[in-house]
């Protein structure tokens, strides 16, 4: 199975990095955890674009197996930057395998891939700004607080 080309890709990676979100502005970013059931409906509707290097494609490869997610393998690195267009960043979340410095390895032996575990965060840029959006609703509220009152209000007659 082959994901759409959409315009509109999920980026998937096994890291983050601020430069990823400099192509943005001023936003929101919300993160959530989400299953490998959610991310092939996600990847389905909008596409995939996977930043991996070279020396991850095992993990990749091991991803692909338990949770048949049927991403591609890069052959290089391909550096990924959020836009108004490209919004969602999944980043694969990879627990039981040593590091150095908080980085990955670059090979690990059969044992070692056999002990990690993977969980997926995906990370949504809204363009509108947390302050905006929170400035807006409580303009609303008070609306509709105003018609509630005006609609309920007792008359003198």
């Amino acid at each position: 199975m082959s994901y759409p080309k959409t315009g509109n890709e999920v980026f998937v990676s096994f890291s983050l990095s601020n430069t990823m979100f400099s192509g943005i502005g001023k936003g929101t970013i919300t993160r959530e955890e989400v299953s490998a059931d959610y991310l092939k409906s996600l990847f389905e509707k909008y596409g995939v674009i996977v930043s991996a290097k070279p020396e991850q494609r095992k993990l990749l490869e091991n991803v692909n197996s338990i949770y048949d997610l049927k991403l591609d393998i890069p052959e290089n690195l391909k550096i990924i930057q959020l836009s108004e267009k490209n919004r969602r960043l999944v980043v694969i979340s990879v627990q039981g395998l040593r590091r150095i410095n908080g980085s990955l390895l670059p090979q690990y032996s059969e044992e070692e891939f056999q002990e990690a575990t993977f969980s997926f965060v995906k990370y949504y840029i809204q363009s509108r700004h947390y302050d905006e959006l929170t400035t807006e609703n409580a303009k609303l509220k008070k609306e509709l607080d105003a018609e509630i009152s005006w609609r309920t209000r007792v008359s003198d007659i």
